[in-house]
């Protein structure tokens, strides 16, 4: 079938948009692998590689930062995470989703409402909370603020509500109680909606910057990137830089794969009929 004059046209725009978000990325694996020499060359391209900037990225960065031991911290935060916040969410937007009890469109609405409290807000009466705990310069201060979140209540909720009644009503006459509706029936049903928010949280794990810098302050207990910007603030990290680029690489590496291997189930988990077959 012969494309269209407007679909031909709409695809080299497309085309052209992503050359030009991929060029940054592009560039950054490039000069990765570039000595540090070029790095102010004006060059779009290396003109030569090596792969010493991987090597002293793996071994020894600067500043007693280990790559190595902030991408274990990370994914070590990432799956008490996102362990926790199925653990949390699912419950809770089932009973917002399904369940009749006083109160309960009302409670919801006030927990919609944490979310459009900034953020920022609650730093101070978070770090306070987990000083008091002993808990400061710890992973569990990075995971516990964390647990739940309400974007991911909201998007079960969603879910929920427009399952079928018929299935529960058809698993209720067998004979099934309301925990085995819930967790035999409606959770499978919810997978994708499930594997959404695990994609999404482990993203978002990943990739959260403020409090971990907050509530971290030892080389040991750094995120990945924590530790990278503690590389970029070196007053020699010009000088670093291809060791840095080597080391955003890596750790953007993981993320970049859950982010393909999962993209199908972001947008086929907004669909409460995803789930049947």
């Amino acid at each position: 079938m012969a494309m269209k004059g407007g679909d031909r046209l709409r695809w080299i725009v497309l085309f052209a948009v992503a050359c030009l978000w991929l060029l940054p990325i592009v560039s950054l694996v490039l000069f990765s692998f570039a000595p540090s020499s070029q790095i102010l060359g004006g060059k779009l391209i290396p003109s030569s590689y090596t792969l010493s900037n991987y090597v002293t990225a793996l071994t020894d960065a600067g500043r007693g930062v280990s790559i190595p031991q902030a991408m274990a911290n990370s994914a070590l935060i990432m799956a008490m995470q996102v362990a926790g916040i199925l653990l949390l969410d699912i419950p809770a937007a089932y009973a917002f989703g399904r369940l009749r009890w006083p109160g309960r469109d009302l409670a919801f609405a006030l927990v919609l409402l944490t979310m459009m409290m900034p953020g920022i807000l609650e730093v101070l009466s978070l770090y306070e909370i987990m000083s008091g705990f002993g808990l400061v310069d710890t992973i569990y201060a990075v995971v516990l603020p964390g647990l739940p979140r309400v974007v991911g209540i909201f998007i079960l909720r969603q879910f929920f509500r427009e399952l079928p009644k018929e299935m529960e009503d058809a698993a209720r006459m067998d004979g099934a109680g309301s925990f085995q509706i819930f967790w035999h029936v409606m959770v499978p049903l919810a997978r994708p909606a499930v594997l959404t928010l695990s994609v999404l949280t482990a993203l978002y794990s990943w990739n959260n910057f403020l409090w971990p810098l907050i509530i971290t302050n030892s080389p040991a207990s750094m995120t990945v990137p924590v530790a990278i910007a503690y590389l970029s603030a070196d007053t020699s990290a010009i000088l670093n830089y291809t060791v840095i680029l080597a080391a955003s690489f890596l750790t953007a590496l993981p993320m970049i794969l859950i982010f393909l291997l999962g993209q199908k189930y972001i947008v086929g988990g907004m669909r409460p009929t995803a789930g049947i077959k």
